[in-house]
């Protein structure tokens, strides 16, 4: 078997040189090839020539039996041709994507806290009201109007003030005395403590302020055309209960007042009610009382 291929490759090997030879002999034809017997000049001096318009030119000799030379152009484009052979990988492209928030901030601007004024300092007002008459003045006299006048002082957070006051009564007449005493007029002058509760102050909030207070002290106490009611056994009174018919002329006596009320008030304002007892002893008599029912304003 080896023997048998290695035959083969000989007679190959001996066809190929065989084959080569035959070509180099076609090829060398050189010694057969006709020759010209005619030799053409060299020389290293070209013949110059001149144009019509006196330029030199020197031409070779081959280039004069010729003619003009010959120029020859050659453009080599170059062509690259790329084969991947292999697949390239995908392009992954990275996409940021910025999510933009706008957040919207309501900025309430608040207004500066209102201060709240409640009264208290210095202080004065007029009230106005009915004053029932008690006592030594029940029996000869009837309910009748009144007014008042007042200068105080209380402070804010201060549960004790004081205050002045002069009162006018006019004691309505009973029909049974008329006609021995009639037009009766009392002034009262009084000068009082004023105690003001705490508890119920913020009642109805920070404002208005709800004051419960009581007052009480010393009044003096005029008086004229005033009939009163003596003591029983006293002569010189009106029966059936002796009654003294009232004095003309302005009478004065030193007592006492007690009483209380309700205040509710706003800024330099408050408005009250207040209801006291005014009372004086006259001569020969039991005590004589005065009720006044007043509403006023107070300004501080």
């Amino acid at each position: 078997m080896k023997l048998l291929y290695t035959s083969r490759y000989l007679l190959g090997a001996t066809t190929m040189l065989a084959f080569g030879a035959s070509v180099a002999l076609a090829q060398d034809t050189s010694k057969a090839r006709p020759r010209s017997q005619q030799r053409i000049p060299i020389s290293k001096d070209a013949p110059v020539s001149k144009d019509a318009q006196g330029t030199t030119t020197r031409t070779s000799a081959g280039n004069m039996a010729r003619g003009p030379a010959r120029v020859d152009t050659v453009t080599v484009y170059k062509t690259d041709t790329l084969r991947t052979t292999t697949q390239l990988p995908g392009r992954t492209d990275t996409v940021r994507v910025t999510n933009t928030v706008t957040r919207v901030d309501t900025v309430t601007l608040q207004p500066p806290p209102r201060v709240v004024r409640l009264p208290g300092g210095v202080y004065f007002g007029i009230a106005g009201g009915v004053s029932a008459p008690n006592g030594a003045l029940y029996n000869p006299n009837n309910a009748g109007p009144s007014a008042q006048a007042q200068l105080g002082w209380q402070g804010l957070n201060s549960p004790i003030g004081v205050r002045i006051d002069a009162n006018w009564a006019k004691p309505g007449e009973d029909a049974f005395y008329s006609s021995y005493q009639a037009d009766p007029d009392i002034l009262n002058f009084s000068g009082d403590v004023k105690l003001a509760l705490p508890w119920f102050r913020h009642m109805f909030g920070m404002t208005p302020a709800f004051t419960l207070y009581g007052i009480g002290g010393g009044s003096y106490v005029m008086y004229k055309n005033l009939p009163y009611r003596l003591d029983p056994g006293v002569a010189g009174g009106i029966p059936p209960i002796n009654v003294r018919v009232g004095d003309t002329k302005w009478q004065s006596k030193v007592g006492w007042n007690a009483g209380g009320g309700a205040s509710i008030g706003w800024g330099r304002t408050e408005v009250f009610i207040e209801s006291r007892v005014i009372a004086f002893t006259p001569e020969n008599a039991p005590m004589a009382r005065q009720m006044p029912f007043m509403f006023g304003l107070n300004w501080y």
